[in-house]
């Protein structure tokens, strides 16, 4: 006993000498502004992680396999982000089996511990909407847009739906349905050119479709902006500028998806996380040298106890609330740009007002950054700091 006595008063005075030093220190960066986003890295991090936790039997695995699959898409893979997106609604719906059909190492878990909430499931709908989109799969981007509305029918107010169904109808000539989702746009409140999205211009688009006139002017091509904002100090406008000339400037918030922690809430989790990663780690060791000098064999049993006691079970110090990079807002703005257009500029400003970077867009050849579907262009970026990069 007075063995026991000794080595716990031996840890708790390490432990409260590594408290002293454990508070998180934040590098500050100069004042510089990101000059690209480079999602690759992110990506293959976060697949790395899926099966990391999947072989440690942490079944909150599916939570990274959504970051995976959202970063996958800002970075236009899109076969990989469509197999992520799916593979991790079918687990959470339980199907194993088909979930197996994209990713074969998930056959051996039917089991779901982390249960993704309304909102997540929903996003997960509009991101695979988006996906099909983009691969000009109207049919298949639609089927996912319904399945959004199903599960939620408040769902028929959030206004990106409308924008993007409305837009897949238009495209596919069922002009009738198209109107329907514009129209309802412009009664929750977006009508004329001063809105967040100019549910007129939408609605005229159609009518002139629909007499067999052109929807877009002679010389012009249409392009989608879409930008998520990860974190609400990014929510500022996104001016964008065609081979140098302003053409447009997107608000900071269009819609909000509210699925993931509050920027506070994050930072504290995170801090609490790291803190306790090292702290664990630390006792492990010098308890497990310890015990085993005054306990001999029981030391390895005490380092795992003092662990637990002392900064708690790890599966308590997991968030298992929100997956990361599910945005706060979102915004998005479809306009006409000339043909012939080389390159977009798209200059990001942070809520205060304050610039936050830019990000180059070719628009052909073999450096394009845009993804050509249905007739349009499309640039969705993702707005996080492990994405800003910096030259």
């Amino acid at each position: 006993m007075t063995s026991r006595a000794a080595v716990f008063g031996i840890l708790s005075i390490l432990l409260a000498s590594s408290c002293m030093v454990s508070e998180p220190v934040v590098r500050q960066r100069g004042r510089s502004f990101f000059s690209d986003l480079v999602y690759a890295a992110a990506a293959e991090r976060y697949r790395e992680v899926v099966e990391k936790k999947f072989e440690a039997q942490d079944h909150s695995y599916v939570l990274s396999l959504l970051t995976y699959a959202v970063t996958s898409l800002y970075g236009r893979e899109l076969e990989s982000s469509r197999r992520a997106f799916t593979a991790a609604y079918r687990v959470d719906e339980g199907n194993i089996p088909e979930a197996a059909k994209f990713y074969q190492w998930l056959v051996v878990d039917a089991r779901t511990v982390y249960r993704l909430t309304k909102r997540e499931r929903e996003l997960v709908h509009f991101y695979l909407g988006l996906n099909y989109l983009f691969e000009d799969d109207l049919e298949g981007a639609l089927v996912e847009f319904k399945k959004l509305r199903q599960r939620d029918q408040d769902a028929s107010q959030l206004p990106l739906v409308n924008f993007y169904m409305g837009m897949v109808y238009e495209k596919l000539e069922m002009y009738d349905d198209a109107l329907i989702e514009y129209r309802d746009l412009r009664e929750m409140g977006h009508a004329g050119r001063h809105a967040l999205i100019d549910a007129d211009a939408l609605v005229a688009r159609v009518e002139a479709l629909r007499k067999g006139e052109p929807g877009v002017a002679p010389g012009n091509t249409e392009l989608v902006i879409h930008v998520d904002h990860q974190f609400p100090k990014s929510m500022g406008k996104v001016t964008v500028y065609a081979d140098g000339e302003v053409v447009e400037a997107l608000p900071g918030q269009v819609d909000c998806f509210e699925v993931q922690l509050t920027e506070q809430e994050l930072a504290r989790k995170q801090a609490q996380e790291a803190g306790a990663i090292a702290a664990r780690a630390g006792i492990r060791i010098l308890a497990g040298v310890l015990g085993r000098h005054f306990l001999g064999d029981s030391g390895d049993d005490l380092a795992e106890f003092f662990a637990d006691v002392l900064v708690g079970k790890e599966d308590e110090n997991r968030d298992k609330r929100a997956w990361g990079y599910a945005p706060v807002a979102m915004s998005a703005e479809r306009f006409e740009i000339p043909v012939g257009t080389d390159e977009l500029r798209l200059e990001f400003f942070g809520r205060s007002g304050g610039r936050l970077g830019t990000a180059r867009y070719p628009l052909d050849g073999g450096n394009r950054r845009v993804v050509q579907a249905a007739g349009m262009r499309f640039v969705l970026a993702g707005l996080a700091e492990e994405f800003y990069s910096y030259q």
